[in-house]
């Protein structure tokens, strides 16, 4: 739900203003109105830049605090000189990493040429010769050059031959091979080079460790304090002013549950204010206010749009069918008891921040385990063709139950025979019993039948094979969309007024009973003929009030037109809209498949002696771990797609909510 506000207005002396903030920023739950988007204030652009300096230099600390050198003497530093001394070393630092990309360069190129000494090309030059190098593909290199030129190959490698040919001065070289040129440093002397960059770094690291070992605290009060400086400087920026600058005016917005502190704070203190109830024409900030599982949805809500201030909050709504969604996709009772076995690991030592998107993945690893057992997937284990065989006692219990003795002798001619898969063992089924009866008990026949493993064997018959999950998946989607239309009306009613949900009810209306009529005559629990009549009853309200009431301000001609081209829309729509989540049917399908691939390709390694379990252990561990990776990230995706698209716009989302963010101090 969205937490109610009120508007609060503060009128102050100037001369009191700067300690009536302090008080404010502590109490830390005024939303201020209207914030200036471009505050062009020069201490304030100064105070931001220095902020960004802090903050850069501790992130560069904080990271250099994993193995902190020892503090050698007392520090006396003021943060300012401690800022500057990172910059510095930073900056240093940079350019000591600029230099080693440069030297590694002149080594790779001086490597293939091996440590040779510069002087001794001097020499040549001065009697007259020169050297010049060359290299080019081995494939390319033509031997006439060996016949032609004082050629000596010095190195081949990576498929490229290097060499130099030795000529006089004015002698020209014609061939078809890259240029090199000589280096002035020896191959020593650049690893020399590069070892004294490399130290350099290294002492750079650990005059940063030491300094993290004390630093940081103060730095990061500095930075408190600069943030509560930025603060104070934009509500004084954002605060108008009245009486020749005398009378300081704010507002802002309060919770409602929140206000008793900064009412007494200011009828202590003598503070002039005025409260009110928000209009239609002001625009309050958004909090929102869940229960403990709603709330764990928030960021995912939070990922498209806050809901209007004047409109429902959908995050109770979607919240658990995005919890059912992310199980289908997944789809595997394995891969959710270790989502929870882990996230229940990470929360013993997980920081408070991280401990309610853990409780989100315990969440979903539940969901995931309750479809994974619909599905019949166990670590790409198929549970529903775990073999089925029918035996005397298993034929006795039958009979005693529920199966006509005639049924039992037909089935006699099955008992003792064993069928791999459940679809083998309905088509052996159906071709001894009659279609009525195979209807009526190949239920009761599954469940009595004796699996290869006895562990499911209780509840192995209510295990929906693809072409039922396919059809449940509609069925789910088919219930959050008619569901969306539900909340609709409410929304509708709480942004505008009752009189503007009229043609949502009626479109929930036609629905519900086109639902009940078509539902009820397909399982033959309602009789077509006595509610055929109950069923026109509610589709004409429904055509009134979809025809007649869908825009309650324009005249009947403009509401008829209006109607007849919702209509349209919504019909159409509709259509789409329910085949959409046959995303989900897919994403658990096709992550099932490969469980039972990766398990199948796995098995095979076990033929091999002696190491054959070990390549088995280490497919099996890599495969599941990319199909959960996988299957989690479609997981996260569709089911999104499936909240913000589908259920949002049947649901009237409309969003553009200001997220509550109030003014407050760190001292």
């Amino acid at each position: 739900m969205i937490t109610p506000m009120k508007k609060y207005t503060f009128l102050v002396y100037h001369k009191e203003y700067e300690e009536f903030l302090k008080i404010l920023g502590k109490l830390g739950v005024l939303h201020i109105s209207e914030p200036v988007k471009e505050k062009k204030d020069e201490t304030l652009r100064d105070k931001t830049e220095q902020l960004k300096r802090y903050n850069h230099a501790l992130d560069i600390l904080k990271n250099a605090i994993d193995d902190p050198a020892p503090e050698s003497k007392k520090n006396t530093s003021s943060p300012e000189e401690i800022l500057s001394r990172v910059e510095e070393l930073m900056e240093r630092n940079g350019r000591l990493e600029e230099e080693m990309i440069e030297i590694q360069g002149q080594i790779d190129k001086t490597i293939p040429w091996g440590d040779y000494d510069p002087d001794d090309f001097s020499k040549l030059k001065s009697a007259g010769y020169k050297i010049q190098l060359y290299h080019c593909p081995v494939s390319q290199f033509d031997t006439k050059w060996e016949e032609k030129y004082q050629l000596f190959i010095i190195n081949k490698m990576k498929g490229i031959v290097y060499f130099l040919i030795v000529s006089k001065t004015e002698e020209d070289i014609l061939i078809e091979a890259e240029a090199d040129k000589l280096s002035s440093n020896t191959l020593s002397s650049l690893r020399n080079e590069l070892e004294k960059t490399s130290i350099g770094l290294k002492e750079i690291q650990t005059e940063l460790s030491s300094l993290s070992s004390f630093a940081t605290v103060l730095l990061d009060k500095k930075r408190e304090s600069l943030e509560d400086e930025i603060s104070m400087i934009s509500v004084i920026l954002d605060t108008k002013k009245s009486s020749d600058d005398k009378l300081m005016m704010l507002e802002g917005w309060i919770p409602d549950d929140r206000e008793d502190g900064v009412v007494n704070s200011m009828n202590e203190d003598g503070i002039v204010y005025f409260e009110s109830v928000p209009d239609k024409n002001d625009s309050p900030p958004v909090l929102l206010k869940n229960n403990r599982f709603s709330k764990l949805f928030e960021p995912i809500g939070d990922l498209y749009n806050l809901p209007g201030y004047y409109e429902m909050d959908l995050t109770p709504y979607f919240a658990p069918f995005f919890m059912i969604f992310f199980g289908f996709c997944l789809g595997d009772a394995g891969y959710g008891v270790f989502m929870i076995i882990l996230a229940s690991l990470l929360k013993l030592k997980a920081k408070k921040k991280i401990k309610p998107i853990l409780s989100l993945v315990q969440y979903m690893g539940i969901a995931t385990i309750v479809f994974g057992m619909i599905s019949g997937t166990f670590f790409g284990i198929n549970l529903i063709d775990s073999g089925y065989t029918l035996t005397s006692h298993s034929l006795e219990e039958l009979g005693a139950e529920t199966l006509p003795d005639y049924l039992v002798s037909d089935l006699m001619v099955l008992e003792g025979e064993y069928f791999r898969t459940r679809s083998e063992f309905l088509s052996a089924l159906e071709q001894q019993m009659d279609s009525q009866s195979f209807k009526q008990f190949s239920t009761d026949i599954l469940k009595h039948s004796k699996p290869g493993a006895g562990l499911f064997s209780s509840f192995r018959h209510l295990m929906l094979d693809s072409i039922s999950m396919f059809y449940f998946a509609l069925i789910i989607g088919g219930m959050q969309i008619l569901f969306g239309f539900f909340i609709k009306i409410f929304n509708i009613t709480k942004r505008r007024g009752f009189k503007y949900a009229l043609s949502s009810l009626g479109w929930f209306i036609f629905l519900v009973s086109v639902i009940i009529y078509a539902v009820g005559g397909k399982l033959g629990f309602l009789d077509l003929d006595v509610i055929r009549y109950g069923l026109y009853i509610m589709m004409g309200i429904a055509g009134i009030l979809i025809f007649v009431f869908n825009n309650p301000d324009k005249n009947i001609l403009v509401r008829l037109g209006g109607g007849i081209w919702d209509s349209y829309g919504i019909v159409t729509g509709l259509f789409g809209d329910v085949l959409s989540y046959i995303r989900l049917f897919a994403l658990g399908i096709s992550s099932a498949i490969l469980g039972f691939v990766f398990n199948d390709i796995s098995l095979q390694f076990l033929n091999i002696p002696y190491i054959g379990w070990l390549f088995f252990l280490i497919l099996l561990l890599v495969g599941h771990s990319i199909n959960l990776f996988l299957a989690t990230l479609g997981g996260i995706i569709h089911p999104m797609r499936l909240t913000f698209v589908e259920f949002y716009k049947n649901a009237g989302f409309q969003g553009g909510g200001r997220k509550y963010e109030p003014f407050k101090t760190n001292n």
